[in-house]
């Protein structure tokens, strides 16, 4: 049932605050491969995605009169592979030229089910989230490069660097992912993708790098990457755009 079974392995107080951080509406982009469908009294309802939170989902359906605030129907979203059936509540619906629009609240009986909901949440929340960091807030610490930095929700960081003459491409990148990481550089073509070791909630100190690829983790972090780039706001220019892109193949 789970997204990522090496990453994103969140504990119950993570959750917890995961929903608290992320209970706003995120607009997945159309190039990201999630499907829904909805069902109830025993019809099928094609459904598009219009936003995303820790507890709720806004799909647009064909107009039906038997649907109305308050009922219960099912939501299957399938990513890839991966597919998932959550329990919802109509709490609120409109209707649009196109359909009708279903605000739905998530019900989630499962801790693994919460769980998994909210693994295939981040590649929507890290993207979307993202912002530029202010340019004298940036710490230029290497005078062969021009650094930017765009920050996102949660606790995630992009970092683009391009050599310090006018005209010059991009060299490189590191995106931090939550507790994943993934950086390339241009004249290797490809993305080099590794975990930050696990840190102790009050600790101080950064966590390392570990190389390590074995289980999975490997394949976990370059998916990650790859569906998060289909949902970079419209703060990230399209040359970082289309550079990050390079690496996602």
């Amino acid at each position: 049932m789970l997204i990522f079974r090496r990453i994103f392995n969140f504990e119950k107080a993570k959750v917890e605050q995961l929903e608290k951080r992320q209970n706003q509406r995120f607009e997945p982009n159309r190039d990201f491969p999630l499907q829904a469908k909805a069902y109830y009294a025993g019809r099928e309802y094609a459904a598009s995605i219009l936003d995303l939170s820790s507890n709720g989902i806004g799909l647009v359906v064909a107009r039906d009169p038997a649907l109305a605030p308050g009922l219960h129907l099912h939501v299957e979203l399938t990513l890839g592979q991966h597919k998932l059936e959550i329990e919802a509540r109509i709490a609120h619906l409109k209707p649009l030229e196109d359909g009708l629009y279903l605000g739905l609240g998530l019900v989630f009986k499962e801790f693994e089910l919460q769980k998994s909901y909210l693994q295939l949440l981040q590649p929507v929340v890290i993207g979307q989230s993202l912002k530029p960091m202010a340019a004298e807030r940036v710490i230029q610490d290497d005078p062969r490069y021009i650094k930017q930095v765009f920050i996102a929700e949660p606790d995630s960081l992009l970092t683009v660097r391009m050599e310090a003459m006018p005209g010059s491409p991009l060299h490189s990148f590191e995106f931090m992912m939550l507790d994943s990481f993934c950086r390339g550089i241009l004249r290797q073509g490809t993305a080099a993708p590794y975990a930050l070791e696990s840190r102790e909630e009050n600790s101080a100190s950064q966590g390392k790098p570990v190389f390590e690829t074995s289980g999975g983790l490997h394949d976990e972090i370059r998916q990650l990457f790859r569906w998060t780039l289909p949902n970079l706001s419209s703060a990230v220019p399209e040359n970082v755009r289309v550079f990050l892109q390079r690496f996602a193949e």
